[in-house]
């Protein structure tokens, strides 16, 4: 009948918003023991930390960066293991053990080590495809990570042979540039902002879209353990906020502080603000940019304008394919 096909869809899609809020949650919640310790430890001190500095000193041959660092505990440890994989575990050696050497295996596999120092050809297609933005620090000093996950264009990717892959790979690219140029300190953190825009419970159905989230999310919980300060989901849907309210009692208090579900308007834009700071947030995010004092370059357009890491990153993209004699990949509109 027409109600119980209704009735069935309904429960498909709690089914859905669950798995993917509790998706979210799990990467928070295995990070949320983090804080005490960053704090606590001293950030260790590199000689050069400024990202222009590094990307101008760095050919290919020198952007090898290894899963340990100097400071990260593994130095110290009988076992090698770094500390944030044993927060990871709860002090579990026997796993954490096991899940540091599938990270290395999983870096080895996929040429992570290296990943900065070979060519990405297809650099402005993965980002035209999954705007992915690194707009700067928020106003506590922690890098911004943005993803708009309801703007991926599949069908863009797929008429440019951009696999979904090829979009993990772009973005493990960006989230190595992020801990080995910007930030390399082993303590560092990161405050994520997630936009909803345009994301519909149609989209969680999508096998493409569905599949690759899981796939870039569990990437990232496995093998960047104790990397999170703060998650912002913005422009949620309401069915979203009653998906959380049946997980939200599941999680933590201190995991619950870390996410906040917000849904437009001014509201909105004053968090993103007063987080991420005035000077570093995408304008486009912003329902109304005249909350900005004297306004934002691209404030008009709405286009994303680059942030100094952005265009940092994207030299350092260009610089490796003219020194393997590579060309950026053309769109095919």
């Amino acid at each position: 009948s027409v109600e119980a096909e209704a009735e069935k869809e309904a429960e498909a899609s709690v089914e859905i918003g669950l798995e993917a809020i509790a998706e979210l949650a799990v990467e928070e919640e295995v990070e949320v023991e983090a804080e005490a310790s960053v704090e606590a430890q001293v950030e260790t001190k590199t000689e050069e930390t400024e990202v222009e500095k590094k990307v101008d000193d760095g050919k290919s041959s020198s952007l090898v960066f290894s899963l340990t660092k100097p400071g990260d505990g593994s130095d110290t440890d009988p076992e090698g293991i770094p500390t944030r994989f044993l927060t990871m575990q709860k002090g579990n050696r026997e796993n954490a053990k096991a899940a540091f050497e599938d990270t290395l295996k999983w870096r080895e596999d996929n040429g992570i080590n290296t990943i900065l120092g070979d060519p990405h050809p297809k650099f402005d297609l993965c980002k035209k495809i999954f705007p992915v933005y690194i707009p700067g620090k928020d106003v506590s000093g922690h890098i911004v990570f943005v993803q708009r996950i309801g703007l991926i264009d599949f069908d863009y990717a797929e008429k440019n042979g951009v696999t979904g892959d090829d979009l993990l790979h772009h973005y493990m690219y960006m989230i190595e540039f992020c801990w080995n140029i910007v930030e390399p300190s082993p303590t560092g953190v990161m405050t994520t902002v997630i936009d909803l825009k345009g994301v519909c419970l149609k989209t969680f159905r999508d096998g493409n879209i569905r599949g690759f989230i899981k796939k870039f999310v569990k990437s990232m919980s496995d093998n960047y353990p104790q990397r999170s300060h703060k998650t912002l989901v913005i422009n949620a849907p309401s069915w979203i906020n009653l998906v959380y309210k049946l997980v939200k009692p599941l999680l933590r208090a201190s995991t619950r502080k870390k996410i906040m579900l917000l849904n437009g308007g001014k509201n909105q834009d004053q968090v993103l603000i007063d987080i991420v700071g005035a000077d570093h947030i995408p304008v486009e995010l912003l329902k109304d940019p005249s909350l900005l004092e004297g306004g934002k370059e691209g404030a008009e357009s709405g286009v994303h304008v680059l942030s100094e890491i952005e265009e940092e990153l994207r030299e350092l993209t260009i610089s490796t394919l003219e020194e393997h004699n590579v060309e950026m990949q053309e769109p095919v509109e």
